[in-house]
């Protein structure tokens, strides 16, 4: 692999133990090799090849191969300046705690050098630069340059690098694609990874697939890639990954229960010092907030605040303000939703305004909720804020203020959705405090507002009562409106 001299059986014979996923068998036939070693060249690139295959173990690699590196050019000193040599060089000391900067300006260095490998070594052939070039990747992969690592993967030829380095390398480009956020990418890359890995390796990588196929709501395809995994070949971690995305899609396909089961056996395998990860917590908080259960979805919230990445600190602060309205704590939502409208780069701003409008409204704050309600408008969180602008006309008895706030929030939603419902709703609120001319308008909404409303909803007994009325003026008759 390194050079183009006969390679001796025993790499030979690690290659291909490496293409079928057998590490213990490339170890021994490596280890062989070094036995055997005719002289310090053929021991010095069996020391690289070493540490090489000690890398693919990222940080848990760095023990023993750090010294397999040392001695590889302990062994020939010549290997300092052999491509792959460097590259490992500077993985090592990305895992070992590198910077970023450090390990940039390194692999530029060796990139651009004209140094030459001289006396005793053969210049390392096309498919050593590719072995290295993907080493250097996963050097600029760990620490965070995920676009500096695709770069340099995307550089490599297809089909010139060993059976056990190409699929890694879709592997790779897969996650470099995922820490940008390019989910259609990474979709594309895992499956390129699924396809070419060997039978022991294939599992793990249709988690990452099915990871990124749930970033894009292609929720039965993500389904149908885990349900081809067999768990009972997965580490502890990966079996929490497991559960953790079946929770996910799951959720996505409204089944609360069943995904919040899964979420739980997530957190069992998940366990660390300071309880299951934040993507645990968050889904389960999602899973108990989607059954109804919002004081305990508001501690799963908290929990999840306590490991919440930056990026997202103030999306989680949203969701656990909203689970804490829901269950009667507005002094905690209200402190929550105050920190959350002061940060600029939230995408939701406008609807968290709408959303702390709703408290100052359920707290009897009519100007206050008024005056947030307006500021979300006008940053686009039309639905919601249109809500509250219609409630409180409506506490101030300014009926077709109301209505004319209501009907503008139905019109910004979906049939059928949260706000539309709540718009309907309050919409045969308002009419049937408006007399028997108005018994059209009441049935209409009354009627819309019933059909996406459960029989256990505090709003369905008022709703059939309107119903009722509103026929009852009408003579018995549901009068057609122009």
């Amino acid at each position: 692999m390194l050079f183009r001299r006969q390679r001796p059986a025993d790499l030979e014979s690690a290659r291909q133990a490496l293409a079928e996923g057998q590490y213990d068998v490339a170890f021994a036939m490596l280890e062989m090799a070094l036995r055997r070693g005719p002289n310090r060249h053929a021991l010095g690139a069996t020391w690289l090849q070493l540490a090489a295959l000690y890398a693919l173990y990222g940080e848990d690699g760095l023990e023993n191969g750090q010294p397999a590196l040392r001695n590889a050019v302990t062994s020939d000193p010549n290997l300092a300046a052999h491509p792959l040599y460097r590259a490992l060089y500077w993985e090592f000391a990305a895992y070992r705690g590198a910077s970023v900067g450090e390990v940039k300006r390194g692999l530029r260095v060796s990139k651009n050098s004209d140094q030459k490998v001289t006396t005793g070594t053969v210049a390392p052939d096309a498919e050593s630069q590719a072995v290295a070039a993907y080493h250097a990747a996963s050097a600029l992969f760990a620490v965070d340059a995920a676009r500096s690592a695709a770069a340099r993967l995307n550089e490599i030829e297809e089909g010139s690098l060993p059976a056990y380095l190409e699929w890694r390398r879709w592997s790779l480009l897969g996650q470099c694609a995922e820490l940008m956020g390019e989910w259609e990418d990474a979709a594309a890359s895992f499956e390129r990874a699924v396809a070419q890995a060997p039978e022991l390796e294939a599992g793990a990588e249709r988690l990452s697939l099915a990871g990124a196929l749930v970033e894009l709501l292609r929720t039965e395809d993500a389904l149908g890639q885990l349900e081809l995994i067999d768990d009972t070949v997965l580490g502890r971690d990966e079996k929490a990954v497991h559960r953790y995305l079946l929770g996910r899609c799951h959720l996505e396909l409204d089944n609360p229960n069943l995904a919040l089961e899964l979420l739980e056996q997530a957190a069992q395998l998940d366990e660390h010092e300071e309880g299951p990860s934040y993507s645990v917590s968050f889904a389960t908080a999602q899973a108990l907030a989607a059954l109804g259960r919002s004081a305990e979805a508001a501690e799963a919230y908290q929990q999840a605040l306590k490991l919440a990445p930056a990026e997202h600190r103030a999306f989680t602060q949203h969701e656990a303000a909203f689970a804490m309205i829901e269950s009667d704590r507005l002094d905690h939502a209200e402190e929550l939703l105050s920190e959350v409208v002061t940060d600029p780069s939230y995408s939701y701003r406008g609807e968290a305004l709408a959303d702390l409008a709703d408290v100052y409204l359920r707290r009897g704050d009519l100007d206050g909720a008024g005056n947030l309600a307006q500021q979300a408008l006008e940053l686009g969180a039309t639905a919601p804020a249109c809500i509250t602008l219609g409630s409180v006309a409506f506490e101030y008895f300014r009926l077709d203020d109301a209505t004319s706030w209501y009907e503008q929030a139905a019109s910004a939603s979906q049939v059928g959705d949260p706000f539309w419902v709540a718009a309907q709703q309050m919409l045969a609120d308002v009419y049937a405090q408006m007399g028997d001319e108005y018994a059209p308008r009441l049935l209409q909404h009354a009627k819309a507002a019933l059909n996406h409303t459960e029989s256990g909803s505090e709003w369905y007994l008022p709703l059939k009562q309107y119903v009722d009325e509103a026929k009852q003026r009408l003579g018995g008759f549901e009068r057609v409106l122009n």
